[in-house]
């Protein structure tokens, strides 16, 4: 197809691009999210979130594969003439293009109906290590890593620590006579000197060595907050990049429509101007290589079905024979 201005092959082929890139960043920042938010949930509530995530995967696969296919097809177009089947192809491929756009709405729309459940189903896995905190190792593993790397204390607050099943209620009550805060160590602020006081309390007969927590050495925010802060930022971003492919696509529409439309003024996309001094439209006759010329009747010229060839060498076809090579 012939070009409509400077370079029109060059900024189609830089927005394809672009949309293969849109496609490769919603990879990579959906992976980086799946970790962080995984740090907040057991192995089960993982494979939930990956469920929610799959789609959103496939989305950013598809427009990688999609433009880049597309860019190849485009290089093929370039070098063609402009045909009616050219423009069904280039329709069928701004459709499906729109189609993909729109489902990739769908799967953030999607990833935003079911935040609750979301955040649901990680209020219930933290609870559920809260009480397995002393039981299980790979809970006490993962709410000390999550406590300071996320500098919070429990799922609400730091009171959800007293609120477990394995504290004893005399030992919340008293809480070395309301002194101290009973919390994992992991809930200390960062650069925080833990102290260390001896008690006899509570029927016990020898001292023992415990850190001191108190409001002021500790984080008191939640942890399942932060989810919900990270779990919406990501929602954001998901948004911004499906708005940015559906730009690029609407630039890239406004491109190729302008490009059919100079095709149809430029060289007769629809055949304009493929006909004679009478208006009548002009045939493009192939052959095969070792035929000489083709002779047509002129019944069958005015002819609405198409006339039986009638191959010949021109040393032998006379005046019958009008178009030859020699």
């Amino acid at each position: 197809m012939r070009q409509p201005f400077h370079k029109a092959s060059v900024y189609v082929a830089f927005l394809l691009i672009l949309e293969a890139i849109t496609g490769f960043v919603i990879i990579i920042v959906t992976g980086i999210y799946q970790m962080i938010l995984s740090s907040f949930l057991g192995d089960i509530d993982q494979r939930l979130l990956l469920s929610y995530l799959v789609n959103i995967y496939v989305f950013g696969a598809q427009l990688i594969v999609t433009f880049l296919c597309s860019l190849s097809l485009w290089n093929r177009l370039w070098k063609r003439r402009c045909t009616p089947n050219v423009r069904l192809m280039i329709s069928v491929w701004l459709f499906y293009s729109c189609v993909l756009i729109t489902s990739g709405f769908g799967t953030v729309w999607n990833l935003y109906h079911n935040i609750d459940v979301l955040e649901n189903s990680a209020e219930g896995s933290l609870l559920r290590g809260i009480d397995e905190y002393y039981s299980s190792p790979e809970w006490k593993l993962l709410w000390d890593g999550l406590q300071l790397r996320k500098q919070c204390c429990g799922v609400y607050n730091y009171k959800d620590w007293m609120n477990a099943e394995w504290m004893p209620l005399q030992l919340v009550n008293n809480s070395w006579r309301n002194r101290v805060v009973l919390a994992p160590i992991a809930c200390s602020k960062r650069n925080c000197v833990s102290k260390f006081v001896s008690h006899e309390d509570y029927g016990q007969s020898k001292r023992m060595p415990v850190p001191t927590l108190t409001i002021d050495s500790i984080n008191t925010a939640g942890c399942l907050s932060l989810f919900s802060q990270g779990l919406m930022r990501y929602f954001y971003i998901m948004l911004a990049l499906a708005l940015m492919a559906l730009k690029f696509l609407i630039v890239l529409c406004g491109v190729t429509k302008y490009t059919l439309q100079r095709q149809n003024v430029g060289d007769g996309c629809d055949n304009v101007g493929l006909t004679d001094d009478d208006g009548r439209p002009l045939v493009m006759v192939k052959y095969p290589r070792n035929v000489r010329c083709v002779t047509f009747s002129e019944d069958d010229l005015a002819s609405d079905m198409a006339p039986e060839a009638i191959y010949c060498e021109c040393d032998q076809a006379g005046e019958a024979c009008d178009y030859c090579d020699g």
